[in-house]
């Protein structure tokens, strides 16, 4: 083959060469996995649960079928009994004792502190954490502020006011006003100020705050 022939056979190549395309490798795209839908299950609620519901329902059909509630008290009171005693777990637990504690300082008269205080005792040292507890001091504690009985009282709110002041627990400004009280009538003077004062200037839109800012007039001229 002449240098022509040569020449034009690598021309050709070079052309054909830069012609062909290259192939390109293609990646397998991975299946979408579809993750089923999670079903939430319904809330079953427990047998202490159940029967808890089904006694509160039947003291409340109870207070309802008469007009005379005194008549129905005695059941009332075994039947939230029943809930304290059998079902300690049931959230239920926890209003019955609240309303058997209403039941002991509003309904009995004179109010059955003798009932009352052992129930009260018992609720705190079993749920600390409730709820309830501050509704349940404070229904204890405005019986105690109506009866006069201020040693009770002070008793009863002392501890409250300890948390408030020493730990910044948050509590009701019924019981810091009611602590005062109980101070101001035992001739505490300066620890009912304390009270008053925290009440008037944390709660001042509240009916306890105002009476706290007359209190706070008063004790003034008193000790001046």
């Amino acid at each position: 083959m002449n240098k022509a022939g040569i020449c034009l056979f690598l021309i050709i190549f070079l052309f054909s060469a830069c012609a062909t395309a290259p192939k390109t490798t293609e990646i397998e795209k991975p299946e979408k996995v579809e993750t089923p839908a999670v079903k939430k299950k319904a809330y079953v609620p427990t047998k202490e649960e159940k029967e808890s519901l089904k006694i509160f329902t039947e003291i409340l059909e109870l207070i309802n079928s008469t007009s005379d509630r005194r008549s129905v008290l005695p059941q009332v009171e075994k039947l939230y009994t029943k809930i304290i005693r059998e079902y300690p777990d049931a959230p239920l637990v926890h209003e019955s004792y609240w309303k058997l504690i209403t039941i002991y300082v509003q309904d009995y008269s004179p109010p059955a502190y003798e009932k009352a205080e052992p129930l009260y005792n018992e609720f705190v040292e079993k749920y600390p954490g409730s709820v309830f507890k501050g509704f349940i001091s404070e229904t204890l504690g405005r019986s105690y502020y109506k009866n006069a009985e201020w040693d009770k009282l002070l008793k009863l709110c002392a501890p409250v006011f300890r948390d408030y002041v020493e730990k910044g627990k948050k509590t009701k400004a019924s019981l810091i006003f009611m602590y005062s009280e109980a101070n101001y009538n035992l001739g505490n003077f300066r620890e009912a100020e304390k009270g008053y004062r925290i009440v008037a200037e944390k709660f001042p839109a509240l009916n306890e705050g105002a009476k706290s800012r007359l209190m706070l007039e008063k004790i003034g001229k008193e000790i001046n």
